[in-house]
């Protein structure tokens, strides 16, 4: 038996959902709708999916360790030199490099909570501490709590935008604001996971402050919005030093040649995606709407999910997660993710959307 450090006893284990496979043969299902891990509804496009068949012969050797043609048409998509480009195995991967370059024990990292589960694990891992901020009553970041939380040990601030689990998106005034606040030498990392679907005139303001912030790191992934999330790539814009502290912690190879292949073909058919994207959208409002009509309270979103409240009351039915498996729909338990008394639900096809309203209609009555 392998006992782990005091370290590796802190840092809390990722519990990923049930699987559609998992959740058929537990109730003996023929069909089951997965709403559970934010992910695209649509695989592949075409192009993309040839891409990655194409280059499945090459896969005897290593890929290209830099990315670089897939970070040199990511800075030219973004304004920025190559050299501000880095390409991870998703952004998360980014996420826990960042903790990696730039922790120490006795220093700290302020977050906000409830959010994205991979940020709490950097502190534990490199024996800091995690500043865990509540988020304010409309599910957004308390930017001034946070900027309140941050003294000489601070040496890592991340800002989840549009927030998981909530959805909730700050905009670019306020955020430009936080960040004047702050030092300028502070790390600070803006994770923009779901920035495709944000609806908000100002959306790509921070990618555009990341060509001038030295100390600022903007991540995006192509789990989302491109629908990619098995092929596990996503990349970070910032300055010089955020992308040496980072390069000097990254794996060898850490983006794989079908990765680098699928994100550069997917990054040619940009308004194919934007297609998709308004699609997402267009459900998002539509599921929204319905819930409003059931008077199912829930947080505005502008990801591809919506967290809910499970009753009309707002008192908490944690077995409505359970029921709704037992109907073949898959939705993640806010317990989980640090909301109890709410499920997050992602935004699916039409056909899939209506799947899970009519079984949550049927729930309630």
């Amino acid at each position: 038996m392998i006992t782990g450090s005091a370290r590796l006893d802190a840092i809390p284990r990722y519990e990923p959902g049930l699987t559609s496979a998992e959740v058929a043969e537990r109730y003996g299902l023929e069909r089951v709708v997965k709403l559970a891990s934010n992910e695209s509804p649509h695989g592949p496009l075409a192009a993309v999916a040839g891409a990655i068949a194409a280059a499945a012969t090459g896969l005897n050797r290593y890929p290209d360790g830099s990315a670089r043609a897939l970070r040199a048409v990511l800075a030219d998509l973004h304004g920025v030199d190559a050299s501000q480009v880095i390409v991870g195995n998703g952004s998360g991967e980014l996420i826990l490099m960042a903790g990696q370059a730039l922790l120490d024990p006795g220093t700290t990292v302020v977050y906000a909570a409830p959010s994205f589960a991979l940020y709490a694990p950097l502190a534990s891992a490199s024996g800091a501490e995690g500043i865990a901020v509540p988020l304010d009553d409309s599910g957004l970041h308390d930017l001034d709590a946070m900027a309140a939380d941050v003294d000489e040990r601070t040496r890592l601030v991340i800002v989840c935008n549009p927030n998981n689990p909530t959805g909730a998106y700050i905009g670019a005034d306020r955020l430009t604001s936080f960040l004047d606040g702050l030092p300028d030498d502070l790390p600070v990392l803006i994770d923009e996971a779901y920035n495709d679907f944000v609806t908000a005139p100002d959306r790509g303001r921070m990618m555009s402050l990341a060509r001038q912030r030295p100390n600022l790191l903007v991540t995006r992934t192509f789990s989302k919005a491109h629908g990619l999330p098995g092929l596990r790539v996503g990349y970070g814009v910032g300055g010089a030093g955020w992308i040496d502290a980072l390069n000097r912690v990254r794996p060898p190879f850490n983006s794989s040649s079908l990765a680098q292949v699928a994100a550069l073909e997917a990054l040619r058919h940009l308004t194919d995606l934007e297609t998709r994207v308004r699609q997402t959208i267009s459900e998002r409002e539509r599921v929204a709407n319905v819930l409003a009509t059931m008077k199912l309270a829930f947080t505005p979103s502008h990801g591809n999910f919506i967290l809910m409240r499970t009753s009309r009351d707002g008192a908490d039915v944690p077995s409505l997660h359970e029921r709704l498996l037992r109907r073949g729909i898959i939705v993640r338990n806010g317990a989980s993710l640090g909301v109890p008394g709410r499920m997050r639900v992602s935004i699916g096809t039409p056909e899939e959307n209506d799947a899970f309203l009519a079984a949550l209609a049927a729930e309630i009555a």
